[in-house]
């Protein structure tokens, strides 16, 4: 966990400094997630909109087998695969040996599934204070697999340390802009316990 801890970091520094797109830095993770689980294939997804309307779009991944980029853009919506984004939200973790017999995977499985051969999946939700804002998909092509709890961990680890990181950006985000926004209003800093440095 150290290793990916670090990485974080480095990527956060890159994203930062405007060295590095946020598609760059889900491929990034997507290489090393994918080398830990020793799965076919990993894949960073964004989730958007309103619970009922939600889209899941693929920003990057990496693929195991043929060591290369995943790029492709891919949306899938709420309303067609309602089943998945209700099991997956709902336990922030959605758990699949089998996709060829799994009820819940039925309306993506003659347009996603089997065109990439997709026969297990492993998911885990990025997020914090109830709001799922990214998700990240384990895939095992070719044949089904017996994910272990410690697997599930694991990926819930690597998820969990990603939503404690952009959840402190996101309130830092949001404390710079209150504090620009006084500023801008010529409220400017009375006490000690105004000073962004607190």
């Amino acid at each position: 966990m150290k290793g990916f801890s670090e990485l974080l970091v480095h990527l956060g520094l890159q994203l930062d400094a405007g060295t590095l797109t946020l598609q760059g830095a889900a491929l990034s993770m997507s290489e090393y997630v994918q080398g830990q689980m020793a799965c076919s294939r990993v894949s960073v997804w964004m989730l958007d909109g309103e619970p009922g309307h939600r889209v899941m779009r693929r920003l990057a991944g990496y693929d195991g087998v043929t060591c290369t980029p995943i790029t492709e853009p891919v949306l899938m919506h709420e309303e067609e695969f309602a089943a998945y984004f209700e099991a997956l939200t709902k336990k922030g973790v959605y758990v699949c040996p089998d996709t060829l017999v799994d009820p819940n995977l039925a309306a993506m499985r003659e347009s996603y599934l089997l065109p990439h051969d997709i026969r297990a999946s492993l998911d885990a939700t990025i997020g914090a204070n109830g709001k799922t804002w990214a998700v990240y998909c384990c895939s095992q092509q070719g044949s089904p697999r017996d994910w272990t709890p410690q697997e599930v961990r694991l990926l819930r680890r690597f998820t969990d340390a990603i939503s404690v990181r952009r959840a402190r950006r996101r309130r830092r985000e949001a404390e710079t802009a209150t504090l620009m926004q006084r500023l801008m209003n010529g409220e400017g800093l009375t006490a000690d316990n105004d000073s962004p440095l607190n």
